[in-house]
């Protein structure tokens, strides 16, 4: 079967981060300490800052929950307790909305297995209370990326083929204060991240970012590792799935940027496909194909950067 054949094969099978406004959706938890109060709520609105400044999100698309004592943003939009993430999730898979959810936890974690929760204030969640709130997506792309400490156990609970799922932890007796977290705002927020040059941090990208500064953190600290970040992704969407994966449409560039968009999309899938079948190729087949995809992809990139500069 020639290539192209199987590439526009693959099209057809490989779920789509389309052109719908991506929801981003930040929680974090109870600090039992101010220290730990003030702590989330930094990581929390940096998070929520790079996803509008750096990713072009709309405010509206940018939900934060959080402890009241918090010191509060503009994102923030009430207090993180059961009551008020469950009804936040439930608006959000209502409707006919394909939009792309990120779910981002950060906090403190305990318990093990499906009663693996994450603190709040008030009654805590576990991992069963997220794994039935969430079947309300159905198929939608979600990335739930718990960066709690002892989050490892909600790994399989909540694992699916049409999510991406990151835990700070590989179990839940990794039971320390979590540095995954911070660096995987940090791989969000600054410079550094963006191993393929192409403007925009995929979770991937942040993920590995964060696990070589996690990992360097501990070796210059000369201390033992208390935490190994595990990620499950079925679907290979991590490397496709971005805070900015989807153009809201507003203005007189919307139309054709939410185009563009969808096709950059297509390209990124090509180029996941193309990697999968890199044993079954000649180097130099596959080389030059790379090389064709990522030449389309990063000219895409520049039309829309150019186009949202002008728009």
């Amino acid at each position: 079967m020639r290539l192209n054949a199987v590439l526009l094969f693959a099209l057809v099978l490989l779920p789509r981060l389309g052109g719908a406004q991506t929801q981003l959706v930040i929680v974090s938890g109870l600090g039992g300490d101010p220290k730990y109060t003030q702590e989330f709520a930094q990581l929390s609105t940096a998070l929520a800052k790079a996803a509008s400044e750096r990713a072009g999100l709309p405010d509206s698309a940018i939900t934060w929950l959080g402890e009241a004592t918090s010191k509060k943003s503009k994102w923030y939009r009430g207090t993180s307790t059961r009551e008020n993430l469950e009804r936040t999730l439930a608006r959000l898979a209502s409707g006919t909305s394909t939009a792309p959810v990120v779910l981002m936890l950060i906090g403190h974690g305990s318990g093990e297995g499906p009663e693996t929760r994450v603190s709040l204030p008030g009654p805590d969640m576990t991992a069963a209370d997220f794994a039935r709130v969430l079947t309300a997506f159905g198929n939608r792309q979600l990335a739930f990326l718990n960066l709690a400490s002892a989050s490892g156990d909600m790994l399989p609970i909540i694992a699916s083929r049409h999510r991406v799922v990151m835990t700070a932890t590989k179990s839940a007796f990794e039971r320390n204060e979590s540095r995954f977290a911070s660096h995987f705002v940090d791989a969000l927020a600054l410079d550094g991240a963006d191993t393929d040059k192409d403007g925009r941090i995929s979770l991937l990208e942040a993920y590995k970012f964060a696990e070589v500064e996690t990992k360097r953190f501990y070796e210059n600290e000369g201390r033992l590792a208390t935490e190994h970040a595990q990620m499950a992704d079925e679907g290979m969407l991590a490397g496709r799935f971005f805070l900015s994966s989807g153009a809201s449409g507003a203005g007189p560039a919307g139309g054709r940027l939410a185009t563009l968009y969808q096709e950059r999309n297509v390209l990124d899938e090509q180029i996941q496909e193309l990697k999968q079948r890199k044993s079954a190729m000649s180097a130099d087949a596959y080389d030059a194909e790379l090389e064709r995809l990522l030449v389309a992809l990063a000219n895409k990139s520049k039309e829309i950067r150019d186009l949202e500069r002008g728009s």
